[in-house]
């Protein structure tokens, strides 16, 4: 489809083109890759079978209505949503996904970005005699272990520093450090150790040190979990599951027995209603499965008419903020191990920036998209200026967000109507629960993202056992499977990237820690652009297309501002690959750019907007409704109250 065997003559184009309204950084490459055939040979190999684009969503919804039963239907589109349907779909079940808005939309994509076992949790295992919080602490490690091997390309080793400012906890925390290495076992990744005031000021110069006198060092994973979703969901897909975004299920299908026969979904794009039925239904919908379990309670399989407090979720929202990249070490984490209320704080290196957070605050219920108060916004930074040595700012905070934590219990166990925000959720543990009622719908939640494997093939362990499909179940796949884009992925790619394509390191790094060994689909798509041919976009209040003459000697548009290597082909291609159905999902969940840098975001509403309207053909109408919906999602992530940047309107 791409062409990449084909031989290029030598031309230049421009590559590279920002989103962001008017604001453009652009790249002159090459059209040529390497002239080494052998080279090229071994570097294309993987992409064989990776230049046909999955089946479109009007297929995926022509095979719902032409499948009378599927073997497994999963209602969720999570991070342990998608973790079952792989898991599924790879023994060889016939599977189909619904997700009612987009994959990682809630929960998924609000984590600390960390593939851990939890010192915290270890510690609370130790003091507290927890056997249940050290079982979580060892699952959740030798799960880090896979989360590594299986996503090579999203996934790697952090060192995370511990400043110690007092003597006697210099061998505390370093016993710690090193027990969490023990329980590890051959999974560990690299041994914790010591580094003196010197050493720890060397790498984190902006560490305030006047009563510093050592750090501790540990190793755990971090990654980017929005787009660990995405590439999960593609993975099912590419194993033969129906996997839909934007697919909202009104009702549960029940039998004359009272048995869940699987769901009635409408497409939220086309307001048409499909029946999906299945042998086993699993509700994966994370702090909401409560919503699920209520229409479950009904013999029609409907939602209740009054709101419930739910029972089986105990709701907490967690707030993070992104910092500019001089907060902290660009290749080492600091944790700060008992803040003020008793938690641990992450101050992290992710995707170019600094990650902080975070909060814990109990909830009556989960609700959509929180936003992140500013009063956690200030306890986060706070924390942080005790151990950064020049003045923390508000206006430094690029963008911010509240997820929703999970936390389970037992519903059986839960009498209807008691609040669960009248309790706090620090003491309830992290585990998992797989919960069946009389009906034969299965319900999987809790657990934590690190986890989000092991309790998939749980989950698909229990429905082997309770129902009969009819076929031979293979065992789990998942240890051994290797996701989509990192294949033959190797931690020089960007280097190969760069030389084949002759890149920038920037987006050649971007690509590969973001896409693997996919990223060639990418960059074909820019090397088949012409600049004549990029699509109109905004700049203010004017409209206008690129143009050579706008290239100054320094290969650069001589209005460039935006510092994001984020571009069209990225978005054309999470069009062609990656199931994008609004601006948002491009901006919040493929690029991450609405987490990265929410002013930029913002900037860019408007020239994705087009884009997608062009590809897609929406109506004026649809257009402006989800430049608008990606607009209030955007100004609520962060952005000073009454900024210049949430009060803008420029109108399609």
């Amino acid at each position: 489809m791409f062409g990449f065997f084909r031989k290029r003559s030598t031309q230049l184009v421009i590559g590279a083109t920002a989103l962001a309204g008017g604001a453009y950084t652009v790249a002159v490459f090459s059209k040529s890759p390497s002239n080494n055939a052998e080279y090229n040979k071994a570097f294309y190999k993987p992409f064989q079978r990776q230049l046909d684009p999955p089946p479109s969503r009007e297929a995926l919804l022509d095979r719902i209505k032409s499948t009378p039963k599927y073997d497994v239907l999963v209602i969720g589109g999570g991070a342990t949503g998608t973790g079952v349907a792989v898991d599924a779909a790879t023994r060889g079940l016939n599977v189909c996904l619904l997700e009612k808005t987009d994959f990682a939309a809630e929960t998924s994509s609000k984590s600390t970005k960390m593939a851990h076992g939890g010192v915290r949790y270890l510690e609370k295992a130790i003091f507290k005699l927890s056997k249940a919080q050290l079982d979580l602490v060892i699952e959740a490690l030798n799960e880090r272990a896979n989360m590594l091997r299986t996503a090579p390309h999203l996934c790697s080793v952090l060192p995370i520093m511990i400043p110690v400012y007092e003597w006697w906890r210099i061998p505390y925390y370093y016993a710690g450090c090193k027990l969490y290495d023990w329980f590890a076992g051959s999974q560990n990744l690299r041994a914790s150790t010591v580094f003196s005031r010197e050493m720890t000021t060397a790498l984190a110069p902006m560490l305030n040190d006047s009563e510093l006198k050592a750090a501790c060092v540990y190793h755990d994973g971090t990654f980017n979990d929005s787009r660990m979703n995405t590439t999960l969901a593609i993975t099912a897909v590419d194993h033969g599951a129906t996997v839909l975004n934007y697919m909202q299920v009104k009702q549960l299908i029940k039998s004359s027995d009272n048995k869940v026969l699987g769901a009635v979904a409408v497409d939220r794009e086309t307001g048409i209603e499909y029946e999906v039925k299945a042998t086993a239904t699993v509700n994966a919908t994370g702090p909401y499965a409560d919503k699920i379990l209520e229409m479950d309670e009904d013999p029609n399989g409907k939602p209740p008419k009054t709101a419930q407090f739910p029972r089986m979720v105990v709701p907490s929202s967690g707030v993070h903020v992104v910092l500019p990249e001089y907060y902290c070490p660009r290749d080492w984490g600091l944790l700060d191990p008992s803040t003020k209320d008793g938690r641990v704080m992450f101050f992290l290196p992710w995707q170019g920036k600094v990650l902080a957070g975070t909060t814990d605050n109990p909830l009556k219920e989960a609700v959509s998209n929180p936003s992140p108060s500013e009063e956690d916004i200030q306890d986060i930074l706070n924390e942080l200026q005790n151990y950064i040595t020049f003045p923390v700012q508000r206006s430094d905070v690029l963008s911010a967000w509240s997820g929703i934590r999970p936390l389970v219990r037992d519903p059986s166990n839960v009498p209807k109507g008691l609040d669960p925000s009248t309790s706090s959720t620090q003491g309830l543990v992290r585990s998992h629960l797989i919960y069946v009622t009389g009906t034969g719908l299965v319900t999987i939640s809790g657990g934590k993202w690190t986890t989000y494997r092991e309790m998939a093939e749980e989950t698909v362990d229990r429905l082997v056992k309770d129902f009969d499909f009819g076929k031979t179940v293979k065992p789990c796949q998942t240890k051994q499977l290797i996701l989509v884009g990192g294949e033959d992925y190797t931690k020089n790619y960007s280097a190969k990237l760069m030389h084949t394509y002759h890149i920038p390191l920037n987006l050649a790094k971007h690509l590969s820690h973001n896409y693997g060994t996919r990223s060639p689909l990418i960059l074909e798509l820019y090397i088949q652009s012409d600049i004549n041919k990029l699509p109109v976009v905004l700049a203010g209040n004017r409209s206008f297309t690129p143009s050579k003459s706008d290239v100054t000697k320094n290969n650069e548009l001589s209005y460039a501002a935006f510092d994001e290597p984020f571009t069209v082909a990225e978005l054309k291609y999470s069009l062609l690959y990656e199931f994008t159905r609004t601006p948002l999902d491009f901006l919040a969940r493929r690029s991450r750019l609405a987490f990265l840098n929410a002013r930029e975001a913002l900037r860019a509403v408007d020239g994705v907007t087009t884009i997608m309207k062009e590809e897609f053909g929406w109506d004026n109408a649809t257009a402006q409704r989800l430049r608008e919906e990606a607009r209030e999602y955007i100004i609520k992530m962060g952005l000073p109250p009454n900024s210049d940047e949430s009060s803008a309107d420029n109108t399609l």
